[in-house]
């Protein structure tokens, strides 16, 4: 179950002004906010109830009162799970139909869509547009850096996808800048966290794993990455009812 602060995150991009400043109270009153009843809570912020109502189902809660009990489970002592089933689940909270629809609409306008990624998040990445190239051939993976520069310059009417977890590689970076300089679209999938490439990218996808490292070697669980981009694959399958 994602956490308050994760929904937040996941959101962030489509919250108005007023949900960001509820956000904000919440994360600082959360205990307050598990007890109060929905007409208080309301009045606090000079709205109406439903305004409350319709923040919970943007970040996934069914209504206001399953809202205050995920809060409480927040707040309540913890059980004893496994942490690396609770990140997997959390991934599944994380897909969101309504913004895989816009980023598979992008890629059925596109003339061409191109993935960039680097080291085991490249090669994880290649192995899943192989996936798509099997169902349409527009789809393309590139692992040099000087190679996506120059179609970035050469193209239009191209759609651009990058996937970094930090989302601050220096070569992601310094691409997508390029590709929003020459008005492309960015599709981006990063770790759910603040970062650069989230604000460089016209839509963002998230995954949420922890990052780690044994012996200076990488060991980040990559899972929650693939699972992301699989759902986005049946979307896109499921599109062109394959």
């Amino acid at each position: 179950m994602l956490s308050f602060q994760e929904r937040i995150r996941n959101k962030e991009n489509r919250l108005t002004e007023l949900e960001e400043d509820l956000a904000d109270y919440i994360l600082k009153h959360k205990e307050e906010v598990s007890q109060t009843k929905i007409v208080i809570l309301s009045q606090k912020f000079y709205t109406v109830p439903n305004t409350i109502t319709r923040f919970c189902k943007k970040l996934g809660y069914d209504n206001f009162s399953e809202f205050k009990i995920n809060l409480k489970q927040e707040l309540a002592i913890p059980e004893a799970t496994s942490p690396h089933k609770e990140i997997l689940l959390k991934n599944f909270d994380l897909i969101d139909k309504e913004r895989e629809m816009r980023v598979v609409q992008l890629m059925q306008k596109a003339k061409f869509v191109n993935f960039y990624a680097l080291d085991q998040t490249g090669l994880l990445t290649k192995m899943y547009v192989k996936s798509l190239f099997a169902l349409d051939n527009k789809f393309q993976f590139f692992e040099y850096q000087q190679e996506m520069k120059k179609k970035i310059l050469s193209s239009s009417s191209e759609l651009f996808f990058f996937v970094s977890l930090s989302g601050e590689t220096p070569s992601v970076l310094e691409l997508a800048t390029l590709a929003k300089e020459k008005k492309h679209k960015i599709v981006s999938l990063t770790n759910l966290k603040e970062n650069r490439l989230v604000q460089l990218s016209d839509i963002s996808l998230f995954c949420l794993t922890e990052e780690e490292e044994v012996n200076g070697y990488d060991t980040t669980d990559k899972t929650p990455l693939l699972l992301i981009l699989q759902s986005l694959y049946y979307t896109y399958r499921g599109i062109l009812h394959i």
